[in-house]
């Protein structure tokens, strides 16, 4: 009855089937706009360490998101903790076969276009370091999200940042934030996990 659409897949069942057949958990159904904002910093990161993130795998959790909403809602988030924000870099990289075209749209949509740029690039540069076979994927992701890159400088999810911070960063942010317009001074080195 399942396989022939007669009957929904009950929520229980999930992650035995999930298990069973090694499917990725990009196949997972989205959960909508309305869940995004329920999410906070500690479900962001259960659902980092269910998806396999070794930097929370003291979690131990399964994964309910799928990885290309749980990518845009947490880039959609106005604050997220810098471990969180450290993480999505290499959620780029390790499910890298995402809807591309779905993750901009929506990105597009909450003006985060430039935070997914910037987390694109340092997925990328990752990937390089890794000889991961992503890289020309994440090279083409990133001259597509060129095109719709915005002039106005943000933050990647840390938007109480003090004046002073803010002042700070505007002369230290890294070379790969500033081609995003993002103050940041993150950069592949401090992705110890993802690396």
């Amino acid at each position: 009855m399942l396989e022939r659409n007669l009957r929904s897949l009950p929520a229980s069942r999930l992650q035995g089937i999930l298990r069973t057949y090694r499917f990725s958990p990009l196949i997972l159904p989205l959960q909508g706009q309305r869940e995004w904002r329920r999410l906070d910093n500690q479900q962001i990161g259960s659902q980092l360490a269910g998806l396999g993130y070794p930097g929370f795998a003291h979690m131990q959790n399964r994964p309910v998101w799928n990885p290309q909403e749980l990518l845009v809602a947490a880039l959609t988030k106005s604050n997220l903790e810098r471990r969180i924000v450290e993480a999505l870099p290499w959620l780029v990289l390790t499910y890298n076969e995402m809807d591309w075209q779905w993750v901009m749209q929506e990105c597009k949509v909450h003006d985060a276009q430039n935070r997914l740029g910037f987390v694109v690039t340092l997925a990328r540069e990752l990937a390089e370091r890794k000889e991961n076979p992503a890289v020309d994927n994440l090279r083409t992701l990133e001259e597509r999200l060129k095109n719709s890159l915005l002039a106005r400088t943000g933050t990647l999810c840390n938007e109480n940042m003090s004046a002073a911070e803010k002042k700070w960063l505007r002369k230290h942010s890294t070379r790969e934030a500033r081609q995003w317009n993002i103050l940041s001074d993150l950069s592949p080195e401090h992705l110890t996990h993802a690396a």
